[in-house]
């Protein structure tokens, strides 16, 4: 890759990667970019076979891949050209957890400056691993083995981190905190993150770009916020979450006619959608579950009697089966 293309981490095209009976990855075609992108997908997409490649614990069977000198070159900004997290978390059984850190930071294991103390002792209080610190793997739970493995990824200083999905065993309630200390990180250092998940909320909310894989194949792939809110298909649209996929025939029905005019698919999103308390509306509730932060409605149109559950951002006050409400689209 020539100067131009210093944006970029790798390209692969028509890369493909066997399997037993169906290859892991067919033929796919991507260009990562510096910054933080996500993987999503279901179970055997084949998000940890294209990790695995760029991590080279693979080659590919077919096709070309190259990386940049971002990613081949160690920089004095770096101290590695990229790490890798694996599922497992792939924790040294005969280190404590202290030496995890150390190792991977300069002057190695048995370090005694300050400034590497230091650097070990705040590593391990981010990931509330202080009072763990002299705890062998095999004596950490899964949520601490993680959590101390994402601990290490970042100690090394690499210019690209590969995780295959982090924080995976740790409690949901604990996770928010644990990503901002790797986007602080990565806000810090500039390093860049490939990531695999199978939460929505964490693709959303963590990356800058997503890849969306199926059965070994790109389905759709570009700027996060731009596959949430314009996917090309409702399976793209429900790797990022819930929505609502109108059929162009069912548009006029559901959404009024000033909304039919184009003769295609519309995908709306809980917070586009909102219920109004309207005798005279078009819908009937017929059941109600309140959600949180969305809720999930099945409304009758009374004119066809036609029913759909309707996934809409929860009014203030709960809606209850046999009121009349009226459905309005928020941009």
């Amino acid at each position: 890759m020539n100067n131009s293309d210093s944006g970029l981490l790798w390209r692969l095209q028509d890369v493909s990667l066997a399997g037993q009976t169906s290859p892991r990855l067919d033929r796919v075609s991507l260009t990562l970019s510096a910054g933080v992108t996500a993987i999503i997908g279901y179970s055997g997409a084949g998000k940890t076979s294209l990790l695995n490649l760029l991590a080279t614990l693979e080659i590919p069977d077919g096709g070309s891949m190259e990386a940049s000198t971002t990613v081949k070159a160690r920089t004095g900004a770096f101290r590695l050209p990229t790490y890798w997290v694996p599922q497992s978390g792939g924790l040294w059984s005969h280190f404590r957890a202290e030496q995890h850190l150390e190792a991977v930071q300069a002057g190695g294991i048995g370090q005694n400056s300050s400034q590497s103390r230091e650097s070990t002792d705040n590593w391990l209080a981010r990931f509330d691993l202080s009072e763990r610190r002299q705890a062998y793997p095999g004596q950490l739970s899964r949520g601490e083995q993680s959590r101390l493995s994402v601990a290490r990824a970042l100690a090394a200083n690499p210019a690209v981190l590969l995780m295959d999905e982090p924080l995976a065993h740790v409690d949901p309630v604990r996770t928010p905190q644990y990503w901002r200390v790797i986007r602080e990180h990565l806000a810090t250092t500039g390093a860049s993150l490939v990531f695999s998940t199978h939460e929505p909320a964490v693709a959303i909310q963590e990356s800058d770009h997503v890849i969306c894989l199926k059965n070994g194949s790109v389905t759709a792939t570009g700027l996060t916020r731009e596959i949430y809110h314009h996917p090309p298909s409702c399976e793209v649209a429900r790797f990022l979450g819930p929505i609502n996929w109108f059929a162009a025939a069912d548009v006029a029905v559901w959404l009024g006619t000033e909304s039919a005019t184009a003769a295609e698919d519309v995908g709306l999103r809980p917070e586009n959608i909102h219920l109004t308390d309207n005798k005279d509306g078009a819908f009937e509730i017929l059941s109600f579950r309140f959600g949180g932060s969305y809720a999930e409605t099945q409304l009758k149109h009374r004119a066809s009697s036609q029913v759909r559950s309707i996934i809409h951002r929860p009014a203030g006050s709960a809606h209850y089966e046999g009121q009349t409400v009226g459905l309005e689209v928020i941009s």
